[in-house]
């Protein structure tokens, strides 16, 4: 099993749009260490109140023409949710944003619900001012508050920023640099051609708590052949539901799962970060724990589950994807330190 584009044509029309809205504060917010959390349950919060007056609908037409049903109601199963969007929120250890300052986020936009990024973008809009974010710390319970001051475009191959908003325009730029299998294939071909330098050891980077399932139990450790089922369970699955893609064969899922068999873990430096967050809808805490840090592994043919990974490094994996977690990166350089290697507007919370 060499060839690195393996069933690609399956996901010849999947696409991920990367946005980054950078901010600026109005009244102070205060968040918890993972922010994720937070930025999208203010954002689906306010998206409802906005749009939809018929939340509890199960007609097909209605769920896919309105924006609110379409982003945020889409199930596959009862027990596994799978919506066209994850937020990528603000890596730091920061907490408290003042008056005046900025912070900024990602917002990736999956296959078709492209076409509702008006509602996404005046959902965020309206969120920031009216509703606001993070703990009620403000006089009547009030949370702070944040104006949306322009929205980029990341490009995936030079990871060029596009200004796609500003504000006071009431016009937005639509997005044209989305990942695709183009983009994800040309990214596979560079990397394979750098891991004989790099002993044929790849790095993954998780940047969020990574929360893996594997037969109904918690996987603690980044062990990889989990990790890539759930990454090449999610890709097909959205693939499927966004794009109108087929469903990847068992056969080819057995096959790639058997490649990943042969790959060792060489360095483990991940540790559990044992996060919670507050669940509006089921009114509890919600647990958001998940493994975070770096895991090096090495096989001697990369090719065939480098696709997978790549796309699952822009549309996350495991559990509260939606949030933000199970965001990595991926390096074939151990000289690099992490900060070179994330994404720039990190660099602006």
């Amino acid at each position: 099993m060499t060839d690195r584009s393996v069933n690609f044509s399956e996901l010849a029309h999947f696409q991920v749009f990367r946005l980054v809205f950078h901010t600026r504060v109005i009244k102070t917010i205060e968040l918890d260490a993972f922010k994720g959390s937070a930025l999208r349950g203010a954002w689906q919060a306010h998206l409802r109140t906005l749009y939809c007056a018929d939340r509890d609908s199960t007609d097909p037409l209605h769920q896919s023409l309105c924006p609110v049903c379409y982003m945020l109601n889409r199930e596959v199963s009862p027990s596994d949710n799978r919506r066209p969007y994850a937020f990528e929120p603000p890596l730091t250890d920061r907490r408290v944003y003042e008056k005046g300052e900025g912070f900024s986020f990602g917002f990736s936009i999956f296959g078709q619900a492209i076409q509702f990024l008006p509602y996404i973008i005046l959902a965020i809009q309206e969120m920031g001012m009216k509703q606001g974010i993070g703990h009620p710390i403000h006089e009547g319970k009030r949370r702070g508050t944040f104006q949306l001051e322009s929205i980029e475009e990341i490009d995936p191959v030079s990871q060029t920023a596009f200004r796609v908003y500003t504000s006071g325009n009431p016009v937005y730029s639509p997005p044209t640099h989305p990942v695709t299998n183009t983009v994800i294939n040309q990214m596979t071909e560079k990397i394979v051609a750098e891991l004989p330098t790099a002993g044929n050891l790849l790095t993954l980077h998780f940047l969020t708590p990574t929360r893996i399932i594997r037969q109904q139990k918690l996987v603690h450790r980044p062990n990889f052949v989990p990790l890539v089922a759930r990454a090449i369970d999610r890709v097909a699955m959205l693939a499927a539901q966004f794009s109108n893609a087929k469903p990847l064969a068992p056969e080819v899922k057995g096959a790639l799962l058997a490649v990943a068999q042969r790959v060792e873990t060489r360095v483990d430096a991940t540790n559990w970060w044992d996060v919670k967050g507050y669940s509006t809808r089921l009114g509890r805490d919600q647990p958001l724990g998940g493994f975070i840090g770096s895991a090096t592994y090495f096989c001697e043919e990369w090719a065939p589950l480098l696709p997978w990974l790549l796309w699952a490094s822009h549309v996350h994996i495991g559990k509260n994807a939606v949030k933000g977690g199970g965001w990595f990166i991926i390096s074939t350089d151990n000289d690099r330190s992490l900060g070179e290697l994330l994404p720039a507007w990190t660099s602006h919370t």
